[in-house]
């Protein structure tokens, strides 16, 4: 015998079954934590204050280099230069990716050698680019380049070889060949790790663009907090941190959070 509830108990026990989700603010919870923190502890420990500013010096600084613009040239200066390398290497990586790895015996000939360089991808890179470019923006757009150049490409060998064989048949077995056979399932079945793959892809050359800046920089953030330690200024170097974590925080809330919610969110396949 089974016991039926009424409809309006029976919305309420699925909506109870439903586990809710975290409130919006959740994660805001660490920051003020960290700026209490910050403003508490010069009362509670004596140091010079060029170890570790107030905040009021760090908001004076901001405020100042916003209006003079001295900020948001650094500020467009490396967003043009990330801008220029992941379109370099995304150019580069997704054809080679793809044409690698729809051939198996390729694919494994060149998987020790991309390995290999993808492991030394990035800053490792930055000597060779100043003897090559000098200092400028042709060592850092080629450093970000070279890292989404392999993270991209890894995604994308991925990718097609993820694709099951038997869809490779099906298609096949209804005329699809070439173009067709790229255009109707590779391309399509590889799209989800490669938009996986561009969040990654980004966040690596990003973290590319201000380690290259520090070296082989002549603006940009990383240019402007290098600058700033000859000169013990850990104001700016704080107001440059801060300034790069939430640039990259609105790129993957805006850009990729909403890339990947009309794309692999709406077709289930993303897992939280």
């Amino acid at each position: 015998m089974t016991a039926t509830l009424p409809p309006g108990h029976a919305a309420t026990g699925a909506a109870l079954a439903r586990p809710l989700a975290p409130p919006t603010w959740l994660g805001t919870l660490p920051f003020v934590a960290l700026l209490v923190g910050w403003w508490v502890l010069p009362k509670l420990v004596s140091y010079p204050s060029y170890m570790l500013p107030p905040i009021s010096a760090v908001v004076d600084f901001a405020l100042e280099s916003v209006r003079d613009g001295s900020l948001a040239k650094h500020v467009a200066a490396s967003l043009a230069r990330l801008a220029a390398g992941f379109a370099i290497g995304m150019a580069l990586a997704v054809p080679l990716g793809l044409a690698i790895a729809l051939n198996r015996y390729v694919a494994d000939m060149f998987r020790p050698v991309l390995s290999f360089l993808q492991a030394i991808a990035g800053i490792a890179w930055v000597p060779l680019t100043i003897i090559w470019f000098g200092i400028g923006n042709g060592s850092v757009i080629f450093v970000i380049a070279n890292t989404i150049f392999f993270a991209s490409l890894y995604n994308t060998v991925i990718g097609v070889q993820s694709i099951p064989a038997s869809l490779y048949r099906a298609v096949q077995s209804h005329g699809g060949h070439g173009w067709q056979l790229l255009t109707n399932l590779i391309l399509p079945g590889a799209l989800v790790q490669l938009l996986l793959g561009v969040r990654t892809s980004m966040a690596y050359g990003w973290r590319a663009l201000v380690a290259s800046e520090m070296i082989a920089g002549s603006s940009g953030l990383g240019y402007m907090t290098m600058e700033a330690v000859q000169w013990q200024r850990t104001d700016v170097i704080i107001l440059g941190m801060i300034v790069i974590g939430l640039l990259w925080v609105l790129m993957d809330r805006t850009l990729f959070t909403a890339i990947e919610r009309r794309t692999v969110a709406r077709w289930g396949l993303l897992q939280r």
